[in-house]
């Protein structure tokens, strides 16, 4: 594809007089990190979007709407991966860094009902030149930038296989870096779009906090403030507390990322005139805390969460009050990843508790996939068969504080088909192929050094839950292979594809 036009929408030119930015002055850099959640959104829009809807209602059901999931995470990460390695391995000597993958949604094992292993960047992941990622973890040359990554590559996902509004791709990447690396559990969150003083939300009521965040607009009642939820049983206690109120409590099926990003953005106001101003409790998953509170702190708000056990919160024997009174009560193995992680002495946490310089150098970055309810400007990915062209808004905030919206049209070099197929994540084709042709085209992409790198991209995507990293090789997990395997979230076709690819690319690979 060629970019063959682009039109930039400043939503908010608010500067927040505390950050500039940085390294991230570098227009190509910046560009690269817009196109990586542009062309992550196309790609999901023209080959995933909707993707349920293709199915008779019967076969509509849970299982087949996570596989579907699964597969849009696939194609995201796989293309906003290749597009940061394709663009910062190409800046030139001066203008170099190496960008690593610090947070995200994505675990070896994760708590409570959900499989985990879904396809994402994984933590550890890096971008840039060969030299440089060679290096990763000693000294830098001093003209090359290491630079932090947090992404969630699709927020709204079954928004995104049932084609519904307001999915999108998700990161940012800073110049700060890494204090402590949050745990794939459930985030209880309080934030809000003006600024307030930072409180331990365990000795305040709802109420109090709604009060707090109201005097911090300026309002003088509640009958003026929002606060957003995910449509789940759990928050059915605090939503009705804050109505009693007169807080107003808009909520959705699925997405609490983008809510967080627009809090308190002037003109996204709903019908009764009120604006979306915060989230007062609401528990959703880690990465959106991050990938969220950061462009939020950037506009000149303030952020507040707490670790809960998503054990407890995904369990069916309990109603809504149960879960509520108990989101707390933490498993064995939930007190291991809150230690391992280094909360364990905090009640609450803060961006400053993740990043060491929160208004250092950055931007965020989120492609539309479906267009976007909240904010209406934000329009999902569009194709014209005919011409060849495809639309793709995304929505950027800057370390400044300055909100944009680009909206951007590709031409496809060939076809739109052409296009898709290009975009498509290897797994795609290798789960079809029995053994015999399975290890002749795995073989196929490990002979060129362009499909070696997509090939490359697609294992640590799919496989990071067996990985560890190791000065460049990879130490093959092979029981959490099994594990996964015994869980759901592989299947034999990737032990397959794991065995051919040991075998045939032993370099990759540690003992």
């Amino acid at each position: 594809m060629e970019l063959k036009e682009c039109q930039i929408l400043t939503l908010s030119d608010v500067i927040n007089g505390k950050s500039n930015l940085g390294t991230l002055r570098n227009r190509r850099l910046r560009q690269s990190i817009i196109l990586s959640s542009a062309l992550s959104a196309v790609a999901t829009g023209l080959h995933g979007c909707g993707s349920l809807n293709n199915y008779p209602k019967k076969e509509q059901t849970k299982d087949k709407a996570n596989e579907l999931k699964r597969a849009n995470d696939r194609t995201a990460a796989q293309v906003m991966a290749e597009t940061l390695q394709t663009t910062t391995r190409t800046l030139p000597v001066g203008e170099e860094v190496l960008i690593e993958s610090s947070i995200t949604e994505g675990v070896r094992v994760k708590p409570g009902k959900e499989v985990g292993g879904n396809p994402t960047i994984a933590v550890g992941a890096v971008f840039g030149k060969k030299e440089h990622q060679a290096l990763y973890g000693l000294e830098m040359p001093p003209n090359v930038s290491l630079l932090s990554m947090g992404n969630d590559v699709i927020d709204g996902t079954t928004k995104s296989v049932k084609g519904l509004h307001s999915s999108l791709t998700a990161l940012f990447v800073t110049e700060a870096h890494m204090k402590r690396h949050l745990p794939d559990i459930y985030v209880q969150r309080w934030l809000n779009g003006a600024n307030f003083s930072n409180f331990n939300p365990r000795e305040a009521t709802n109420v109090e906090i709604a009060k707090k965040f109201a005097d911090a607009y300026g309002h003088s009642d509640l009958n003026k403030l929002s606060a957003f939820f995910l449509d789940r049983p759990r928050h059915y206690p605090a939503i009705e507390e804050l109505n009693k109120a007169s807080v107003a409590t808009p909520y959705d099926k699925d997405g609490d990322l983008i809510p967080a990003i627009v809090l308190g953005l002037e003109g996204l106001n709903f019908s009764d005139g009120r604006n979306l101003s915060s989230m007062i409790g609401e528990i959703g998953g880690s990465a959106e805390w991050a990938v969220g509170v950061l462009p939020l702190i950037w506009r000149g708000g303030n952020a507040i969460g707490m670790l809960t056990s998503q054990s407890t919160l995904t369990r069916t024997d309990l109603s809504p009050q149960e879960k509520w009174d108990q989101r707390f009560n933490f498993t064995e193995e939930e007190f291991m990843m809150i230690q391992d992680a280094r909360f364990e002495r905090k009640p609450y946490f803060t961006i400053d508790d993740i990043l060491d310089d929160p208004f250092a150098g950055g931007i965020a970055s989120y492609g539309a996939i479906t267009d976007n309810y909240l904010v209406p400007q934000l329009k999902g990915v569009k194709a014209n068969i005919e011409s060849g062209e495809i639309s793709v808004n995304v929505l950027t905030v800057n370390s400044l504080g300055i909100v944009e919206i680009w909206k951007m049209v590709f031409k496809a070099n060939k076809n739109i088909d052409h296009t898709i197929d290009m975009m498509a994540c290897p797994k795609e084709e290798l789960i079809t192929l029995d053994k015999s042709n399975l290890e002749k085209r795995i073989g196929e992409y490990l002979s060129d050094i362009e499909s070696r790198q997509r090939f490359r991209i697609f294992f640590n995507n799919e496989y990071y839950p067996a990985l560890i990293p190791v000065r460049g090789k990879m130490f093959m997990l092979h029981k959490a292979i099994e594990s996964l395997i015994k869980r759901g979230a592989l299947n034999e076709k990737d032990r397959e594809i794991v065995e051919i690819t040991e075998r045939l690319e032993p370099s990759w690979f540690t003992n």
